[in-house]
């Protein structure tokens, strides 16, 4: 029972993230769906603030690369309205070899962090419990139980990837994922998810820590 809810929330949760991605897309006057040929984009929200970013790149044409950055503040009422701004980004190497890194570091396969949430805990241990049955007469009865210990970061940032070229697309969003490679350095999706953005930052200046 308590997988079923959990799945219910976390699918839940999907839905309430994609809303968000597609109301910013409105506001600052981009589709959903992926124009270009060869396009990339990379949404930066989440935590406590009303400020969401992202990274676009993309080629119109052979060689002919172009990469964005756009800033949005949400409208909070009787502080401040809503708020985009878009700047040209240059990078530091050849775009054509930045985007071949995030490519190498498997933008086109990487999964949603709720696929891969039953690796991203501790492996529960198997004791025996003793758990109430009857409220009304306070009767236990002792059963075999796994006790699992799972944490996370509720004030990390969000990431949403969507990419796509001639042959191939995917999409994926992954909250908090430096705090999910430093407390799982074994598992290999945050470790990959934490290159993407990386990259971005080295070869653009933004998302700087």
């Amino acid at each position: 029972m308590r997988n079923i809810l959990t799945s219910i929330l976390i699918l839940c949760f999907i839905g309430v993230k994609a809303q968000h991605w597609s109301d910013i897309n409105e506001d600052l006057g981009i589709t959903d769906t992926l124009n270009y040929p060869t396009e990339i984009r990379i949404y930066a929200g989440g935590g406590i603030t009303n400020y969401t970013s992202l990274f676009r790149m993309y080629k119109s044409e052979p060689d002919n690369w172009t990469s964005e950055f756009y800033e949005h503040w949400s409208n909070v009422n009787g502080v401040m309205e809503m708020k985009t701004q878009k700047k040209l980004l240059s990078s530091k190497s050849e775009m054509e070899y930045v985007y071949l890194n995030l490519f190498r570091s498997y933008i086109f396969e990487l999964p949603n962090r709720s696929e891969i949430d039953w690796k991203l805990a501790e492996r529960g241990v198997i004791k025996k419990e003793e758990k109430r049955y009857s409220s009304k007469h306070k009767k236990t009865r002792t059963e075999w139980d796994i006790l699992t210990n799972k944490s996370t970061d509720l004030d990390g940032t969000s990431y949403f990837f969507k990419a796509k070229n001639r042959y191939m697309s995917n999409e994926f969003e992954f909250g908090n994922p430096f705090y999910y490679r430093d407390k799982y350095p074994e598992i290999d999706e945050p470790k990959y998810v934490c290159e993407l953005i990386e990259i971005i930052r080295s070869e653009f200046e933004i998302w700087e820590e």
